[in-house]
């Protein structure tokens, strides 16, 4: 448990352990089931550092050192993902080339999703802002799991081809469990109204890569977490604004 919890950490932050990891589809796919606590943490650290400088720092400036610390302690794979799966739409790449370039839409697009981020926290208060920052990387996390374990790899080796190959169903229902059981203990019913098109989200993008570019790789679960964590922060945008208008004055 501890080599597939190390594994993860290894996937997802900057944390880089000296110990020599067995990369092999076995231990890549157990380490999905801790997918969704590593978003935990992460989640812990930036709200943590949200509580400390609330107090002494506009919101909005705070916002955007909370999306770079994000960037930062995951090592920016998500955000070159996004790039690179981009350029791969626009491009009219096919499966058999690496979606390496990037270029003008992919940089585009990933300063709207940063800028979506931003925005977001900038506009939530109070506890609103507190549940989003816990559970946004999470949902961001679990995604990845949801896209490897329907997809299929894009290529025959590499990092991606070897976690796609390793998650299987207990690591996909483990993962799924522990992620939404957290997400309704928190927000309870309202829940849904993250997960369904959340769930759209993760299904439409993987019918895109399965599609368009025969499959799945490293580079786009990286972009799928970076999309649904950016989408969970909107969607709590307009869950804490329809509570809002529902309670009395």
């Amino acid at each position: 448990m501890l080599t597939n919890f190390l594994t993860a950490l290894h996937f997802l932050t900057i944390i880089q352990t000296k110990r020599a990891l067995p990369l092999d589809a076995t231990v890549c796919g157990r380490s999905a089931v801790f997918f969704p606590l590593i978003g935990l943490l992460l989640g812990a650290l930036v709200w943590g550092v949200d509580w400390l400088l609330r107090p002494v720092l506009p919101t909005t400036l705070l916002s955007i050192m909370l999306v770079g610390l994000l960037a930062v302690v995951s090592r920016g794979v998500h955000l070159d993902g996004v790039v690179k799966s981009t350029d791969a739409l626009f491009g009219g790449l096919g499966p058999a080339r690496r979606t390496s370039a990037r270029g003008a839409p992919g940089v585009l697009v990933l300063f709207f999703l940063l800028a979506c981020k931003v925005c977001a926290l900038d506009m939530l208060l109070g506890g609103y802002r507190d549940i989003a920052l816990f559970l946004g990387p999470m949902l961001g996390r679990w995604a990845c799991v949801v896209m490897a374990y329907s997809s299929r790899p894009a290529r025959t080796e590499g990092p991606g081809t070897t976690f796609v190959h390793g998650v299987q169903f207990n690591e996909f229902a483990l993962s799924s469990l522990s992620a939404l059981g957290v997400l309704f203990t928190l927000i309870e019913i309202a829940g849904i109204a993250l997960v369904l098109p959340l769930g759209g989200l993760i299904i439409g993008f993987t019918l895109f890569c399965n599609h368009r570019l025969g499959g799945v790789a490293g580079e786009h679960w990286g972009a799928i977490a970076e999309l649904v964590e950016t989408v969970a922060l909107c969607l709590f945008v307009l869950l804490a604004g329809g509570r809002a208008i529902a309670s009395p004055s």
